[in-house]
């Protein structure tokens, strides 16, 4: 499985410098049992679809990060995180992938980066 982190994590990855190996390792591992248990804690994060994926998103712990919510898409053996965010309310979070969403036409086929 191929994980690509969109934009929406630059910040998040920014902040978290020192820690952005293990980030990504317990983001990963997190995403890889959630879809092979059937996604239980994971639910629609937008009514915005990705060629025609949705996107999901759940709370993760991430040791000393701090809990954060992951917003992502899945198609074949792609995964496209779009954003990471330490801001927890359901509400907010929303508004914060919604705004990162806007004027953005991600892709599966497209060799996304991992923001450094």
């Amino acid at each position: 499985m191929e994980v690509f982190y969109e934009r929406g994590c630059k910040l998040f990855f920014k902040k978290h410098k020192n820690e952005q190996k293990l980030i990504k390792k317990l983001i990963e591992q997190a995403i890889v049992k959630e879809l092979a248990t059937g996604m239980s804690k994971v639910k629609v994060a937008a009514p915005t679809r990705i060629e025609g994926k949705a996107i999901y998103e759940f709370r993760l712990n991430l040791k000393t990060a701090g809990s954060a919510r992951i917003a992502f898409a899945v198609k074949n053996e792609q995964v496209l995180v779009l954003l990471i965010t330490s801001n927890l309310q359901k509400d907010s979070f929303s508004r914060e992938l919604e705004t990162s969403l806007k004027g953005s036409n991600y892709t599966f086929n497209s060799r996304s980066t991992t923001p450094e």
